[in-house]
């Protein structure tokens, strides 16, 4: 758990310093942050989600970045664009390349928590707490 937390702390910074301060570097400026939102949401469901396998929990990640992104369709977020929430956890108008933005973050943090065994160690501590 100690090192998902430490994760998402290191996912939000960055996510954080690439919109506060932009270089005017496209990756930097704009597709990290839209990367690192789909690793967050991946870091926050392996914390609900200890016992699952990261594929699965890279696809509920992506399911819920593609929902939110879906909403922005409604025009509902761009309504309520003042409202500090909104504007930072939603955003405000559809962009379709964003999905494979998201595709990327859940892929390369499924792939990163499988292969350091962090998955395991989540399976293995639930196994323990039953």
């Amino acid at each position: 758990m100690l090192r998902l937390i430490l994760a998402m702390a290191v996912t939000v910074a960055f996510g954080l310093a690439s919109r506060l301060s932009p270089l005017g570097w496209l990756f930097w400026d704009r597709v990290l942050g839209e990367i690192l939102y789909a690793v967050a949401a991946y870091l926050a469901l392996a914390m609900l989600l200890r016992r699952k396998p990261p594929w699965f929990i890279a696809l509920i990640a992506f399911g819920c970045c593609l929902a939110v992104e879906l909403f922005k369709l409604t025009g509902i977020p761009a309504e309520y664009h003042r409202m500090f929430l909104v504007r930072w956890f939603l955003g405000m108008t559809f962009d379709v390349v964003n999905l494979g933005y998201y595709l990327t973050g859940v892929v390369l943090i499924a792939f990163v928590d499988s292969a350091t065994g962090s998955s395991k160690a989540r399976q293995e501590m639930g196994r323990e707490s039953n």
